[in-house]
């Protein structure tokens, strides 16, 4: 099993995002594996949870980057819970990976 690379962006099904920064703690911040709606790892690889509750571990379900949607999510993420913050924007780096630690850097925990 592949393991993610960090930071991970999880979103739950309301598009809230959380920011994972070792995968190896995912047991102790995720119960199940139905809590989140999908994840990305720090070069924009789709995760899942798996295993029992307080045992979850992340896994990598393909080694391609999916670009376009996890672009997608953030974006609907900060039109929908950033923007109480007046100057919030997603960050706009067009590399993949330098825009993924942008939003985990960004990231206030609501």
């Amino acid at each position: 099993m592949m393991e993610p690379e960090d930071p991970v962006l999880l979103f739950d099904k309301d598009g809230r995002m959380f920011v994972l920064h070792d995968p190896a703690l995912a047991a102790d911040l995720i119960e199940s594996e139905d809590e989140f709606l999908e994840g990305y790892d720090g070069r924009g690889r789709p995760v899942r949870a798996y295993g029992e509750p307080g045992q979850v571990g992340l896994a990598l379900t393909t080694e391609e980057p999916h670009d376009q949607k996890l672009r997608k999510r953030v974006e609907r993420y900060y039109s929908v819970f950033a923007a109480r913050h007046p100057t919030r924007i997603p960050p706009q780096e067009t590399d993949l990976v330098a825009f993924i630690r942008a939003v985990a850097e960004d990231w206030v925990e609501e």
